[in-house]
């Protein structure tokens, strides 16, 4: 094709004054990849993606292994590297037998040659293309609204769902509160009857009427209901015997 730019040679001495690191960056940032040695790229698949950058359509894409990782995988990339520069009839033989055994020297030169060829041919594509790799700015989010700036019909409805969180507090509450009085009152009823039982056996009565008077005793000190009286017989029986529990209150 008569509109190419002479290629350069495979030198060191005609390749940029780039650190290997620099180069490593450069790539990635071109394909977007994550290479970490410059030996990876023995694999071919990064050369064929910017050999597409640079003259479209000149390589199919589908056609790579991306994620080549036996020597096989990349003589099939390299192999379709070097068909793209036969296809656009430019004068350069790739090191294929050099650069699929991984070594870094070989590797690296070809890197420096390449670069030098990209830039020759899509000069301003390598702009282009750290643009597209930039971070997206996140949109500002817009301030919350103080409370005191919000409007009357947020306020209110403030206002009402926090009343209503209250009641529901005290609901609950009142609840607990009474079940807790019914489990009370349920034991006072039980003691009742137990102290009823003692009374009409005749035994220790003295201290079960004791027990009926702060049963039956309001909080004014009044007695709410008469205390179990026993009857005259009963009386009689005990008179003649010492209550044991006499002088305990």
């Amino acid at each position: 094709m008569t509109d190419l730019k002479l290629t350069v040679a495979l030198t060191s001495v005609n390749a940029e004054n780039m650190s290997r690191h620099e180069m490593l960056q450069w790539v990635n940032n071109m394909v977007q990849g994550h290479f970490k040695k410059i030996e990876e790229l023995c694999s071919g698949a990064a050369y064929c993606q910017m050999m597409e950058m640079i003259f479209p359509n000149c390589i199919n894409l589908k056609r790579v292994k991306m994620a080549a990782k036996l020597e096989h995988e990349y003589l099939h990339n390299l192999k379709l590297f070097q068909e793209a520069f036969n296809r656009l009839k430019l004068d350069k033989t790739v090191p294929i037998d050099r650069l699929i055994k991984g070594r870094f020297q070989d590797n690296f030169e070809f890197l420096q040659w390449f670069k030098k060829f990209f830039d020759s041919q899509a000069p301003g594509l390598e702009n282009i293309k750290s643009l597209a790799n930039a971070p997206v700015v996140k949109p500002i989010k817009p301030r919350q609204i103080a409370a005191k700036e919000r409007s009357p019909v947020n306020a209110n409805d403030d206002a009402l769902k926090e009343l209503i969180d209250e009641m529901k507090t005290l609901s609950l509450k009142r609840e607990d509160i009474m079940e807790a009085s019914n489990q009370i009152y349920n034991k006072l009823r039980l003691v009742e009857d137990l102290v009823n039982d003692m009374i009409n056996n005749n035994q220790q009565v003295e201290l079960c009427k004791r027990i009926q008077a702060v049963l039956y005793k309001t909080i004014d000190g009044e007695i709410n209901e008469e205390p179990f009286e026993v009857n005259e017989d009963n009386g009689d029986e005990g008179s003649g015997t010492a209550d044991p529990n006499d002088g305990l209150y």
